[in-house]
């Protein structure tokens, strides 16, 4: 082998290695694309969260729009509210403990 053909031989050498570095370790190289692909699968997750907490909000503000009978549940029990002619009963037991 010719001291040409060792230099042409080591420089190309050197040449692929500067390349694979630059393929693996360079701003859009391989590692950078792991963590996009990371970061990627992480938001998708969150978008799949989001989607599903907005079909319940749609479903719970149909519900309030048409459904009469939804309406008077939260209204009943989160809201401590009574139909008309509807009798109340309340536990005065736990008021008489705490009294002095």
């Amino acid at each position: 082998m010719t001291l040409f053909e060792k230099t042409t031989f080591y420089v190309g050498m050197m040449l692929i290695l500067v390349l694979l570095f630059l393929i693996f370790f360079s701003k859009n190289g391989v590692m950078d694309y792991g963590k996009l692909k990371k970061q990627e699968s992480g938001i998708l997750v969150h978008a799949a969260q989001v989607a599903k907490e907005n079909r319940k909000i749609e479903k719970e503000i149909n519900s309030l729009k048409h459904d009469i009978n939804y309406i008077k549940h939260l209204a009943k029990h989160e809201h401590e509210m009574a139909e008309a002619g509807e009798l109340i009963f309340k536990n005065n037991s736990e008021r008489k403990e705490n009294m002095p």
